[in-house]
């Protein structure tokens, strides 16, 4: 029992030596820890789940399953482990509704991931029966978007029910003739003297339209209107009047017909049967072709329908079941809600821990680690300002060193300053008394020689 509590305060991020010197805690730590274990649990079963319904492989989604519940683990635990104590007090401020905002919204978005899977679980039976239908319409989808190769088998079908019936009617038209001439006679006299009729009337309403249009025709070129408008009454003209030919025509044959049936009656009907065994061959030559062609295109269509059948057979993945969940809540309300409960439901297991850590009153253990923090914070302070103190003195002994060094220099400059000062003004004395004597030396040359030439001069006055 002592490993279990210590395993669930562990996964509750709780510090296990302080929290067994404070046995009013134990239980308050413990179902927290549990409460992120089982969330993992749920977790580990939803991911598997979700992972064999994708990929239908029992080992990988066992991996699978294992890994996403130690993910969903670690990031409860780390969300728990992170939330403050709070106030201390069972009442949730709004500053607490803040600070656990964020860890909040992760739990939610936890809950809605983890209820997804488990909801598809509980509701299996109900939605492998909306994916069966789906892939049903899925198979009807795929079957009715061959469009060009529907429509040809089609009319393929049509045509040849055509021919079928065309070859009935010859068959019981040959048949009358045969058994019955004289009816098969009147009947067929009939039958043309009604096309006669028939064409008759059509050429008379045809022949109206030729002559109004002939008439617009004309009074479009004694109005002089322009060319575009009489080559279009022209041509509409022209148009009417081929119709019309073509209709004398036919009714000209009609009236061969007639003519050569009512001169000849054993040769028109010979000349029918002989008529009615040709379109027969005919017909029965087509429906060969076309029955030959429609046991080809179905042995296609029943190969991509095969082909469409194992498209749609695979139609049963995560992204189904999915689909037919939201088909299920739409259809049936009773689903719809209790979907929506099971989601709330795993949603409030998902930030019950964080609720109640915002919620706890503060215990010893809180009180201990409150202080633990405390001598911390104010330790690492202390080392902080030890550190700024000998960084400080440091600086301050290194600034004196650099201040006495530049005194030193100073005075030092200062004296060798002075001693050239003083050599520098012996030097000008010696300079000048230097130049003094040359001075004076090149004075009493000059006075020499000027008392010389004076001396000169006076002795040669006296000679004279």
């Amino acid at each position: 029992m002592n490993r279990i509590n210590r395993f669930f305060w562990w996964c509750a991020g709780a510090n296990i030596q302080i929290l067994q010197k404070c046995p009013t805690d134990h239980a308050k730590y413990f179902g927290v820890g549990g409460t992120i274990v089982f969330t993992a649990l749920m977790a580990s079963f939803a991911g598997g789940y979700a992972f064999f319904t994708a990929f239908k492989s029992i080992i990988p989604s066992l991996f699978f399953g294992a890994f996403w519940g130690l993910l969903i683990f670690n990031l409860d635990r780390y969300i728990v482990s992170t939330i403050g104590k709070g106030d201390g007090t069972q009442k949730i401020t709004k500053e607490e509704w803040k600070i656990a905002a964020p860890r909040l919204i992760m739990a939610v978005l936890l809950g809605f991931v983890i209820s997804t899977p488990l909801e598809l679980k509980i509701f299996e039976t109900e939605i492998q029966t909306v994916v069966e239908r789906l892939k049903i319409d899925k198979s009807e989808d795929l079957k009715d978007r061959d469009v060009s190769f529907n429509n040809e088998f089609d009319e393929l079908n049509t045509r040849l029910s055509k021919v079928e019936s065309d070859i009935s009617d010859l068959t019981n038209n040959k048949k009358k003739l045969t058994e019955n001439a004289g009816s098969y006679y009147e009947e067929r006299k009939n039958e043309l003297l009604i096309d006669s009729r028939q064409k008759e009337s059509e050429l008379n309403s045809i022949q109206n339209k030729v002559n109004s249009l002939h008439g617009y025709y004309i009074k479009a070129i004694n109005d002089s209107l322009p060319s575009s408008i009489i080559s279009s009454r022209k041509s509409s003209r022209n148009l009417q009047i081929n119709s019309r030919n073509n209709l004398r025509s036919e009714k000209k044959q009609i009236d061969d017909q007639i003519i050569a049936l009512t001169e000849n009656k054993g040769e028109a009907i010979m000349n029918e049967q002989q008529k009615i065994d040709k379109q027969i061959t005919l017909l029965i030559t087509e429906k060969e072709s076309l029955l030959d062609k429609k046991q080809q295109m179905e042995i296609i269509r029943t190969a991509k329908r095969t082909n469409y059948d194992n498209k749609v057979e695979n139609y049963d993945g995560f992204a189904a079941h999915l689909e037919a969940m939201s088909i299920l809540t739409s259809e049936k309300s009773a689903i719809f809600w209790a979907k929506w409960l099971l989601t709330l439901l795993f949603i409030f297991i998902e930030v019950a821990p964080v609720l109640f850590k915002l919620m706890a009153e503060s215990g010893p253990y809180d009180d201990i680690m409150d202080r633990i923090k405390h001598e911390s914070a104010v330790s690492e302070k202390e080392k902080i300002s030890e550190i700024n103190d000998r960084i400080n003195t440091s600086i301050k002994i290194s600034t004196e060193k650099n201040q006495n060094r530049l005194d030193a220099e100073i005075l030092g400059n200062k004296a060798l300053l002075h001693k050239i000062a003083l050599a520098q003004a012996e030097i000008a004395e010696l300079a000048i008394e230097k130049w003094k004597e040359e001075e004076i030396k090149k004075l009493n040359v000059g006075v020499n020689h000027i008392i010389n030439g004076q001396a000169k001069e006076t002795s040669s006055e006296a000679k004279v």
